[in-house]
């Protein structure tokens, strides 16, 4: 049993308070030094975008620099700040894990 609650405890832990909002596919409309998903090829990337240059954006990618094809961009989603993920999600793991750990305590 101890072993569930510590499982729990650590997801609680690795929960991220971002979530990604879908924006246009029009590069133009980012800002320089906010974190993206792009989609290509069917796979999201995490990027911090740098800029525009000429047909590519640049953008950094797992620490690289590197320059994506505005053309190959087929989804754009930009990282907001979520409220309800930061504090909700951590209350209510905390109190099923208390009912949980009443429930066990009682029998």
């Amino acid at each position: 049993m101890k072993k569930i609650f510590l499982l729990l405890a650590m997801l609680v832990s690795l929960q991220s308070c971002f979530s990604y909002k879908a924006m246009d596919n029009d590069p133009s409309k980012m800002e320089v030094g906010k974190t993206y998903k792009i989609e290509r090829n069917h796979k999201y990337a995490k990027v911090v975008f740098h800029g525009i240059k000429d047909s590519t954006i640049l953008v950094n990618e797992k620490f690289e620099e590197k320059q994506v094809p505005i053309k190959d961009i087929t989804n754009i989603k930009k990282r907001n700040f979520s409220v309800i993920k930061t504090i909700v999600y951590p209350l209510s793991v905390i109190a099923v894990l208390s009912g949980m750990y009443i429930i066990v305590l009682s029998n």
